[in-house]
């Protein structure tokens, strides 16, 4: 064999081995890139949050939507409404010695709210709180809830602040056993006194289980003092704004429940999936792929 052939057999050698390593490399790329993707998709989960709509966006769909969570932004996976998924309403009425000659006010609202609310979907958890919480067990039957309401008995004694936030916390781990949309209404005069439940604590377990908490103050004087600076239910009023919920201050009975009905209507339950994240709190928020920004909770807490 002369020299050009020698030279021409170790180069076909040489290219013969160089395309089976090239091979191996990309097998083993492909093979990388499965398990990895197949990785994302099993440690991915689904998790909710509570938006609002005007009547305007009241046929958005779930393609429309981008979920944001901390610097994640995922789609939408689905939006629904009641009566699609169940409602759970959960009312609590302040029962304490400082509303005796308020209470049937409050009592007027949480009626009329469970006329206007009441279907085949929804589900009414009734409470009161005075020196300790009181909870009845939901139910759907309107006739019930109303007598449940009629029955709450006020409290006499000294005038002073109850354990509202006990009884808000008691409630919600009542409906967080319930699925579909969740909604917290307090109907009362709003200051918190002798709950073993902090602040704190109760913004996590509302945040945890995507409840919408509303506030109706009902008090027989000013809820404010000086350069009309809030000084009952201040807590409350910053829990509503940001779990997409709303803050009523003394209205009449009528118009709260038109305001209160309005915005618990326009609720949304919007499904995303994400990877798993690790405990804490972290900021959310829901848009529209065109750029505008849906009203929603805007934390949410992973135990």
């Amino acid at each position: 064999m002369n020299e050009g052939s020698r030279l021409l057999a170790r180069n076909t050698r040489l290219s013969l081995r160089l395309s089976r390593s090239v091979a191996g490399i990309a097998v083993a790329t492909i093979f990388i890139v499965l398990v990895a993707s197949g990785t994302t998709k099993a440690d991915s989960q689904q998790y909710s949050v509570v938006a609002r709509v005007d009547v305007k966006n009241a046929g958005l769909t779930s393609g429309e939507l981008v979920v944001t969570v901390g610097n994640l932004s995922m789609p939408a996976t689905a939006i629904k409404a009641s009566p699609d998924i169940p409602r759970n309403i959960a009312i609590v009425v302040d029962a304490g010695p400082d509303q005796a000659n308020v209470l049937s006010k409050e009592k007027d609202l949480a009626i009329a709210l469970i006329n206007d609310l009441s279907d085949g979907s929804t589900s009414f958890t009734v409470s009161s709180v005075g020196t300790s919480p009181k909870m009845q067990a939901p139910t759907q039957v309107r006739s019930v809830a109303i007598g449940y309401v009629r029955d709450i008995a006020g409290e006499s004694g000294k005038e002073t602040n109850v354990p509202i936030y006990d009884a808000i916390g008691l409630t919600i781990r009542q409906i967080s056993r319930l699925p579909g949309l969740r909604v917290v209404i307090f109907i009362g005069e709003g200051n918190d006194g002798g709950s073993r439940l902090r602040y704190s604590e109760l913004r996590n377990l509302v945040e945890s289980n995507q409840i919408a908490f509303f506030a109706a103050l009902v008090a027989n004087h000013s809820l404010r003092g000086a350069k009309s600076i809030l000084r009952y239910g201040w807590n409350l009023r910053e829990l509503a704004s940001d779990t997409v919920g709303a803050f009523l201050e003394n209205q009449k009975a009528p118009k709260a429940d038109r305001r209160l009905t309005e915005c618990i209507q326009g609720l949304r339950l919007v499904a995303f999936e994400m990877p798993s994240m690790q405990a804490g709190h972290y900021r959310i928020s829901v848009s529209v792929r065109r750029g505008k920004r849906l009203l929603a909770q805007k934390g949410l807490f992973i135990p």
